[in-house]
Order: C-alpha cells, then structure tokens, then sequence
C-alpha cells in the first residue's frame, strides 16, 4: 500500500483505541460502512491520479479540489493541505473561473473545524471572484457560509439575514438548488428561535420544489429539519420517524453528505433516548460517535459524549456517565462549545451525586447553573435579536410594499406617456403621409403640365417646322419650280431643318438634369446666340459678372429663362431692322430674395412711335416673355431705348414663390 494507505492505517487504529478508551463500539452499520469504504477508495484514485499528474496545471487544480472535497467527508483535518494548495495553484496559474470554487471550499475547511477567524478571507476573497463573474449561484452559497457561520457562533438573527439575502436573488437553474438550501437553514434558524409557523411554511416550500425537480440531498435535509422541528416542539416520536427517513434518504444518494448523516444518527440517538428507550439508543450513540471522531468532526463529538454519559446514567452506571462527561467537557472547552459544557456538567453533577460525591457534585451543578443561566441569557438575546430583526424585516418589507406600489404608478404614468406619444407619432405619421402625398400629387401635376408643355411646344414648334419640310419637299419632287425655284426651296428645307434640330436639342437640353446650375445655362445662351445671330450678321457681345454663384436653377425657371431669351433673340431677326449688334447682359442682384434679370438690347434705329408708346408692335412674342416671367414669379418689360435700339429686360428671383409651381401654357 501507498504511504498514505500506511497512514490511514495508522490513524484507524488511532481511532479504534480512543474509541475503545471511550467504550464505543468497534462494528459500524453495513450501509455506513460501505459507503465509507467507497469513499476511501475514491479517495486513494485520486491520491494515485495527482502524483501521476505533477503538472502544476488546470487539471491538478481540479483534482485537489475533488480530493479535498472527498477527505472532507471522513477526514475534515487532512483536506487542509489541498486545499490550500489548490488556491494557490490557481493564483499561479491564472485560473480565475475555479479560484472562486477552490477559495470557498477552504472556508468550509475552516468551517468545519470551527475556525471561524480563517474562514472569512478566503470567504470574502471568493464572494468578490463570484460577484466578478456573475456567478448568481456562488454569490448565494457565499452567503450561505456566512449564515453558517454566525449560526455557530449563536447570532441566529444576523444568520437569518443572510439566508434572507440570499433568497432575494434570483433563482432559475442551478441557482434553484442553492436557494432551497437557504430556505431550510432559515427554517432551522426559525425553529431555534420559536417562530416554528414560518419554520414549517418554509420546510414545506422547500419539500415542494425538492420533489418537483428531484433533489434527493435537499430532501435528506428537509427530513431532517423536520425532525428538529418537531423535536423542538416536544413531538419525540415524530421527531424519531423524520430523522430516520433522513438517514434512509441519505443511504440513497450515490455521494451523501456524511456530515449531515452523522448530525441525523447523533439526533436519532438523542430521541430515542429521550423516549426511554435506552438500550436502542446506547448503539446508535455509539455509531455516531465513532463515525464522528473518524471525521474530527470537532462540533458533534462532544454532544455525543454527553448524550452518551446520559444514556450510561440512566441505565445505572454512573462510572461511565462521568467517564464519558469528563470527555465531553474536554472536548466542549476545546471547541467553545456552550452548549457541550452545559449538557456535560448537567451529567457529571447528577454522576457524581449518584455515587455520594456530594462535593464534587455541588461544584458541577453550581457550574451547571452558570452556563445554564449564560445559555438562557443568550437565547434571550437571541430572541430579542430575532424580534428586532423580524421587525426590521415587516417595516424592509413594507418598504418594499410601498416602493412597489410607486413602482406600479410610475410605470402606469410611463405607459400613459408612452401612450401619448405613440398616438403623436401617429397623429405625425398620419400628417407626414398626408403631407407626402399632396407634395407627390403637386409633383405628378407638375410633371403632368411640364410634359404637357413639352408637348404643345414640340408640336408647336417642331411640328410645323416639320410640316414645312415635308411640304416643300413634295413641290420640289413635283418639279413646278425652275432651277432658281428649286434652289429657294432646298435652301428653305435646310434652314427649316436646322431650325428643327435646334427646337429639338433646346428640349433635350432644358431636360438634362447635369444642366440645373446657372453657369450651364449661361454657357448654352452664348451657344445659341452664336448660333443664330452669327448667320445673320450680327455681333453678339456678352456681359456676365464674373462673381455669378454657382446657383441650382429649378426646372421651372430654367426653362422659362431660356425660352424668354430665344424669343428675344427671334424677335431681334424678325423686326429689327438695320441693327448691327446684339448686348446680352445678366446681373446679380442680392437681397432678401435674390434675383436675376437678364437684357437684351439691339442697336436697330428707333421707328416712329406706335400706339403703345413701345416704337415697335409688340406682338405674341412680347406677351409670351411676360407670360413666362410672371410664371416664375418675376416680370418682364420691353421698349425702345434713347438713342436707337430696343431693349428686353426680365427680372425673375432665383427662389421662385409658391405660385411659380403652377406652370402656364405660353400662348
């Protein structure tokens, strides 16, 4: 066998001779002892897998945790070591996730051996790991211990918080586990303090939800709790019956929690005793402790003792009474254990009175007496305690209530809000689509009369051009003419043409969209004066400021602008007479609504006045240039000017008003 099998060896026969020093019984129960062999034997895999696996790794780290949690269930004493070493591998190692697990299985550790002041580093350590990583069911086990704690050390209502801390986080999962857990330790903090109503309200919640998602180690406490419960309320028979389905219970999970096995036969024994029943309760007694001096469980072993030294009273034999109390005050002082020394004086007094020893037997019951009345004290402190808390605990619910209740208004106020709003948005919604689709009617309108427009002026103008064309060529083929003639024609069907593909390209230009911005439509107005004044003569002279803005013309006024200068342009050739040359000036004129106005001027002579005042007829030509102009929104004049010549002057705004949208047919 290996050195640790030697050592255990060593150590059960320690065991055996203390307990056959205290009069206990050597044969274990078959289902204990099977168990108990099952859990050495884990114990040496595991043993036997670390020394293969020296890697101070992850894997080590995981299994000196399982290591320590097997060792913990017979032999709290030796599980210190690896544990230890396990959170100090993890630091190294850098393994955050299981730092948290093996911190809080040292603080059991310590727990268990009673070592209060130890506990709570690594405790507050491994609650700040589990906060970190939102670790739900770490931080609700970390509460938890500190429940355990302050329940060993007789602050039963700061223990109380704790589990009602815990319990108020949430609980799905794994997390459903641990808060079942904490609902049976308040209920034992309940029984303790004598609410034993809110006691049984939660071992029966707990039962409940155990049952439903099969938790057979829940259920083995809740048994268990049940019989405290009803052993505090001097029910000893039904107090019997639950700590023996807690102990059946437990022979049926797979890895029990031996610690609470061994809490149940202590407690099994105690009843028995309790009912008379003497002789049943001296093996059990015996069994418990043995299994409890095995494990140094160093909180059961001196009620055992003094359990044992009652049982050996009762059956007359009051030499190991005081043999067994003796033990049992050693074991109490070694454990602070108020509760140890009170049971174990309470023997030795009536031990030591059961043979004559008068004396020795005042001095015990005057001791008795004392840790009696420091018991009482404290359970009166406890209790007061436990009223202060659980009225803090109604007015912190009421609060709660009441924060609710606020709660309930504030959301009905944000759903009425929100209500309010969404109707808006609505209400906008609604408006913007109404909106929308006026703006896209007024656009189909508009492109409605533009293509219209466009229509009227392609048949207006290209139309009958073409119509020209194709008269003259039909006398032409007819051959009426003579050669001069036909040569007058041909010229007539060139200029007819040419005056075609104009028409056609001013259209395919005013459609462009790469043309919107006024230096493109400066540019196509030298074009076609070039074009056609060029042919008939005449000098064109331009005078463009330089400091024009690169302004985005709307299609409307692009146009209209255009069309305005073609047909002065027209009517230049057309009636004036004798003119030379042709000034086409644009000027910039800013204000609040920026404006264009644009001048055409020959320099014809003047002819005698009409009746208009004009000097010359001013035809459809004229009226369309208004027409036009008043479309976008600007005006048009006309008029012979002093010293020769005539002159057109349109003034439109760059930013057409609401009513040039409304496009008019030119007449």
């Amino acid at each position: 066998m290996a050195v640790y099998g030697r050592y255990l060896l060593a150590f059960r026969t320690s065991v055996a001779v203390i307990c056959g020093l205290l009069g206990v019984g050597a044969g274990l129960p078959r289902q204990a002892a099977a168990q108990t062999s099952a859990a050495f034997q884990r114990i040496d895999s595991l043993k036997n897998l670390l020394r293969s696996h020296s890697q101070g790794d992850t894997v080590r780290v995981e299994l000196l945790c399982d290591l320590g949690d097997e060792l913990m269930e017979v032999d709290a004493g030796e599980a210190g070591p690896f544990r230890r070493e396990a959170v100090g591998l993890a630091r190294r190692v850098g393994y955050r996730d299981f730092l948290a697990e093996a911190l809080l299985n040292l603080a059991d550790y310590h727990i268990a051996l009673a070592q209060y002041d130890s506990a709570c580093l690594p405790l507050q350590e491994s609650r700040r790991e589990f906060t970190r990583l939102h670790d739900l069911g770490g931080q609700m086990r970390g509460l938890g211990r500190l429940a355990r704690i302050a329940d060993q050390q007789g602050r039963l209502a700061e223990a109380l918080d704790y589990c009602l801390r815990g319990m108020a986080i949430s609980s799905t999962g794994n997390e459903r586990r641990f808060h079942t857990s904490l609902k049976i330790h308040a209920a034992s903090l309940y029984t303790r303090l004598g609410e034993f109503g809110s006691a049984r309200q939660y071992l029966q919640e707990a039962l409940a939800i155990a049952r439903h998602y099969d938790y057979p180690d829940r259920i083995n406490l809740i048994m268990a709790e049940l019989g405290e419960l009803n052993r505090a309320q001097g029910n000893w028979a039904e107090a019997r019956r639950f700590y023996g389905l807690s102990i059946a219970v437990s022979h049926r999970i797979a890895v029990a929690d031996q610690a609470t096995v061994r809490t149940m036969r202590f407690h099994l024994a105690d009843v028995t005793e309790r009912l008379g029943d003497h002789a049943t309760a001296l093996p059990l007694a015996r069994t418990a402790l043995h299994e409890a001096a095995e494990a140094q469980d160093v909180l059961l072993v001196p009620q055992l003792l003094a359990l044992l030294g009652r049982t050996w009273l009762h059956q007359g034999r009051p030499d190991s009474a005081l043999a067994y109390a003796t033990r049992g005050r050693q074991a109490s002082a070694q454990a602070r254990s108020l509760e140890g020394l009170h049971s174990a004086y309470e023997v030795l007094a009536q031990a030591h009175a059961a043979q004559g020893n008068w004396a020795a037997a005042y001095q015990d019951q005057r001791r008795f007496d004392t840790y009696n009345d420091s018991l009482h004290g404290a359970d009166v402190s406890r209790r007061t305690a436990a009223l202060r808390f659980n009225h803090a605990a109604a007015q912190h619910r009421a609060e709660l209530q009441l924060l609710g209740q606020q709660e309930e208004l504030a959301r009905l106020r944000q759903q009425r809000l929100a209500a309010g709003l969404l109707v808006l948005l609505l209400l906008a919604t609604m408006g913007g689509t109404a909106l929308l689709w006026r703006y896209r009617q007024h656009q189909r309108r508009r492109e409605t009369a533009l293509r219209n427009t466009l229509a009227a002026d392609l048949h207006d103008d290209v139309g009958t051009l073409l119509s020209q064309i194709s008269l003259q060529s039909s006398l032409l083929q007819e051959g009426l003419a003579d050669a001069a003639g036909q040569r007058q024609q041909l010229g007539e069907i060139t200029e007819a043409s040419r005056s075609a593909v104009r028409q056609l390209n001013d259209v395919v230009w005013s459609l462009d969209a790469h043309n919107d911005h006024l230096p493109d439509l400066l540019d196509r107005m030298r074009d076609y004066a070039y074009e056609v004044l060029g042919l008939a003569g005449l000098t064109v002279t331009f005078d463009f400021p330089a400091d024009l803005p690169d302004q985005r013309l709307s299609v409307l006024l692009r146009r209209n602008l255009y069309l305005i200068y073609k047909e002065s342009l027209h009517n230049v050739l057309k009636h004036a007479a004798g003119a030379t040359a042709v000034a086409v000036r644009l000027r910039y004129v800013a204000s609040s609504l920026p404006q264009l106005v644009l001048e055409v001027q020959d320099n014809a002579p003047s002819p005698a006045p009409t009746q208009d005042g004009t000097g010359r007829r001013s035809g459809h030509g004229l009226r369309n240039m208004a027409t036009r102009a008043e479309a976008m929104g600007g005006a048009a004049t006309a008029g012979s000017v002093t010293g020769g010549g005539f002159r057109v002057q349109v003034a439109v705004p760059l930013a057409s008003p609401r009513r040039a949208f409304g496009l008019k047919k030119s007449a």
